[in-house]
């Protein structure tokens, strides 16, 4: 599955790509675009390259995008983030086509929400003039069931992976059409982890197709990641969207795009931490492991907050990615597991 993941994010098609969980895959597919999420290589090259473009104070994860082939398409991305924002802005002058920017709101009100739909409906109208395509109800509906369908089947499986398999198929449902993802998920048999460590929790930045290494020395060093909390884990997975008979289905799934279990970005930021707390409880996971990618704000910065909601011991790591399999890293992980046991 690792292999095919992988496979995948080299052979990626189409002009266009999804930068953000906030922008649903389901509204870019029922119009025929092919339009994978990006993922950012997470390589020490990709992160070179991105830094010439967009200076040395730029997040890791955004230098690795800007550094990678994908910044030579279209994004589509939304505006969660000042350094994703001016990542947006950089990839438009890499390929001189002018990347589409969606508003996220960061307060949780109905007006915000309102907002959020608005956008969605906005998005649909610009994807519609630069395609010359129609979005039709039926189309959009499929796409969103069919979307559904997938996010249940991971669901059913996701208990027996291991952190860095089930990273892996997070990272092969952002990239695969629908069909693709379907015939894999009928086909293969999925591995089973080993899952006597000390469970834990992981939170923070995104991972890469590099992150597979960091979570593989995660597991090594005693633990067994139970639970992902990041946006390229249970966060990606662990909501529906309701098409009731009459039903809007932009209208739908904007609202339940919006009340997904929430970025950290968001404030307040209850909600994220009510559902990562849920989570902790029913994976039993007696501690949390916070990596930050070096210049994330958003995830560096809510550290101290997230030790005194979630309660667990918590080891925070502040990672480029040239330490996804470093000494230094593996050397604080496996202090901590020894202090667990």
């Amino acid at each position: 599955m690792r292999a095919a993941a992988l496979e995948a994010f080299a052979r990626r098609a189409g002009v266009y790509r999804t930068v953000c969980g906030y922008v649903p895959r389901e509204l870019v597919e029922a119009l025929g675009i092919d339009a994978p999420r990006l993922l950012s290589p997470g390589t020490v090259e990709s992160e070179s390259r991105g830094e010439a473009r967009s200076g040395a104070g730029t997040c890791s994860w955004c230098k690795s995008a800007l550094g990678s082939e994908s910044a030579g398409l279209t994004w589509i991305g939304g505006a969660t983030c000042d350094q994703m924002r001016r990542a947006l802005e950089l990839s438009g002058r890499a390929n001189g086509s002018e990347p589409i920017v969606i508003h996220v709101p960061k307060t949780r009100t109905a007006e915000a929400e309102e907002l959020y739909v608005g956008e969605l409906r906005r998005l649909a109208v610009e994807l519609e003039r630069r395609t010359g395509r129609a979005l039709g109800d039926a189309s959009l509906r499929q796409a969103i069931e069919t979307r559904g369908a997938i996010r249940n089947r991971i669901r059913e499986v996701r208990p027996g992976l291991s952190g860095s398999d089930f990273a892996a198929l997070i990272h092969l449902e952002s990239l695969l059409p629908p069909g693709a993802m379907m015939d894999l998920l009928d086909r293969e048999t999925l591995p089973t982890g080993d899952l006597s460590g000390i469970h834990v929790l992981v939170a923070g930045s995104p991972h890469s197709p590099a992150d597979l290494r960091w979570l593989d020395l995660v597991e090594e060093s005693g633990f067994s990641v139970v639970a992902d909390a990041t946006c390229t884990g249970d966060r990606a997975i662990a909501f529906d969207v309701g098409l009731e008979e009459g039903t809007d289905p932009i209208e739908a799934l904007g609202r339940a795009y919006f009340r997904r279990p929430p970025c950290p970005f968001v404030r307040p930021n209850d909600e994220f931490y009510a559902w990562v707390n849920a989570l902790a409880a029913r994976s039993e996971a007696r501690a949390v492991i916070w990596r930050s990618v070096r210049g994330c704000d958003i995830h560096s910065l809510e550290v101290p907050r997230a030790e005194r909601i979630i309660g667990l011991p918590l080891l925070a790591l502040d990672m480029t990615y040239g330490d996804v399999d470093s000494v230094r890293i593996r050397t604080r992980v496996e202090a901590f597991a020894e202090c667990l046991r």
